[in-house]
């Protein structure tokens, strides 16, 4: 019985925790993007990322668009699925160990693939930080990309804040990431309404 009455606590915590953090959360800060193996380094001074919990072991983080002004390269905003982590119930602490990832972007209508050599960061309720690093390539490029970025969570960018805003015209996915191009079909936020991108 007692074994039983732990085991409901257990799960009800778990189902607590997870309805807490499963709201897409905005956070920005200083990140750095470039070729490691060259030490060509960019510094930019806030980039601003999307961590979405799908679970108590995997989530989706969205990326900025990243631009490498020396290689005249512009990689477009991007979501990893399905990040894994382990998830500290005591914490709250998300813990990405290093994995792979791949995804396809769509660049000026052309499909492009990232390939994900290495993701690791660090989600820390406590400081409300979210620490990354990915190690990718992009396209044909003949060399991996490595980025990092050091965040706190930005209420200012969350998608509730989105709505109540004008925003120039600008379109903003359900994460909150504004998009350049957006496709049709898809939901997305601009100035204080949801809207659905029509030909």
């Amino acid at each position: 019985m007692k074994k039983t009455i732990m085991l409901f606590a257990f799960v009800v915590m778990s189902a607590v925790v997870f309805a807490q953090n499963n709201e897409p959360m905005s956070f920005a800060g200083p990140s750095r993007f470039g070729v490691e193996a060259t030490e060509a380094w960019q510094d930019n001074e806030n980039d601003v990322i999307v961590f979405c919990m799908n679970s108590t072991s995997d989530g989706d983080i969205t990326m900025p668009a990243l631009t490498f002004n020396s290689m005249g390269l512009t990689i477009p905003s991007f979501t990893i699925h399905s990040a894994k982590f382990d998830f500290d119930y005591s914490t709250r602490v998300a813990t990405f160990s290093e994995q792979t990832f791949d995804e396809v972007v769509n660049a000026d209508g052309v499909e492009k693939s990232i390939k994900g050599y290495s993701l690791s960061g660090k989600y820390t309720p406590s400081t409300k930080t979210f620490d990354l690093k990915l190690v990718m390539s992009y396209g044909k490029m003949p060399v991996k990309v490595t980025y990092t970025i050091s965040a706190v969570y930005d209420a200012s960018t969350s998608v509730n804040s989105l709505n109540a805003k004008s925003d120039n015209g600008n379109m903003y996915n359900i994460y909150g990431v504004r998009i350049s191009s957006p496709k049709n079909g898809e939901v997305y936020i601009s100035g204080d309404k949801k809207i659905i991108k029509r030909k």
